[in-house]
Parts: structure tokens; C-alpha cells; sequence
């Protein structure tokens, strides 16, 4: 079983969290939750039962984990999940909102260096190419990073209230 992928990403102001993770050998299969508040909105699953006995297993469950997760992170900013967020969160969640920013972190509750990535604009230059999964992955299990990210989200809630 790989360490899997985890990326904070604001899309229209809300903030949401996509974890890829591989579930091993004895179930092969990778699977990639969008969450928002601990509350799964989404998930895909994909299987390489096939390819179980690749002798370069590792890397390519790793490649197909990267793909998948990219996949997700891209649909959500072209908006594929926005009817399925206003149908879980309200219609109103998005309020007038329309930006989309990944915040790619590892599963510490700390920002890994250079992790800001802003979605693509109609600015001509693009930002510094960056290898995939850069600062975010992890050897911690997924219960610890999923706790992680609630506590981290409810000091952010406490510390905006007056």
C-alpha cells in the first residue's frame, strides 16, 4: 500500500479536500474522496486488479493515484461537481464566488513549502512547474490525516468568530 495524495483546493470561496489513496494488494483499487467538513461529496474508484502482478507495481499504482487525483482536482474546478455541492451543501454555498485555489498540503497540519498553486488563468505566463505530489505525500494513515484536517478547519472556524 502507497502513501496517498492530499490537497486543500478553495473553489468558489468554499474550501474542499480531495485524498487519493491506494488500498493495496489484497484490494487493488484506488479511490479518491472530495470532502468538504469531513462529509465525502464524491468519491471515484478505479481498479488495476489487472496489473496486480506488474513487477513495477509501485509505480504504477503511484502514477494511476496521480492521475486520478489530478482528474478529480481538474472536474472540480470545471465546475462538473458544483450541482452535487448545491444539492449536499445548499444552493447558496458558493454565494457569488468563482475563484478556485489549490492548497496542496501534507497530511501535518503545516503548509509545505511552495505548495500555493493558483488555478489557471487567462494570464499568458504560466506559474513554475512543480513535480506532482511535491510536499504532499505522506506515511500517515488515512483516520490521522482526515483527524488532521478536521482539527486544523475547526481552529480556522474558532478563530474567525468575534
Amino acid at each position: 500500500m502507497l502513501p496517498g495524495f492530499n490537497t486543500n483546493i478553495r473553489h468558489r470561496g468554499v474550501l474542499f479536500h480531495v485524498q487519493s489513496e491506494d488500498s493495496g494488494r489484497d484490494h487493488p483499487h484506488i479511490i479518491t474522496h472530495l470532502y468538504h467538513g469531513g462529509t465525502i461529496l464524491a468519491s471515484e474508484k478505479s481498479s488495476y486488479a489487472e496489473r496486480v502482478d506488474d513487477p513495477e507495481l509501485a509505480s504504477v499504482v503511484r502514477e494511476l493515484m496521480e492521475q486520478q487525483h489530478k482528474a478529480v482536482l481538474k472536474r472540480l474546478r470545471a465546475r462538473d461537481f458544483d450541482d452535487l455541492i448545491g444539492e449536499r451543501l445548499g444552493a447558496e454555498v458558493f454565494g457569488d464566488a468563482s475563484d478556485t485555489k489549490a492548497e496542496t498540503r501534507p497530511s501535518e497540519t503545516q503548509p509545505a513549502a511552495g505548495a500555493d498553486v493558483t488555478a489557471p488563468s487567462n494570464d499568458p505566463t504560466p506559474p513554475p512547474a512543480r513535480p506532482f505530489g511535491e510536499g504532499i505525500v505522506s506515511e500517515k494513515p488515512l483516520d490521522e490525516v482526515i483527524l488532521n484536517y478536521l482539527v486544523d478547519n475547526a481552529r480556522k472556524r474558532k478563530q474567525r468568530r468575534p
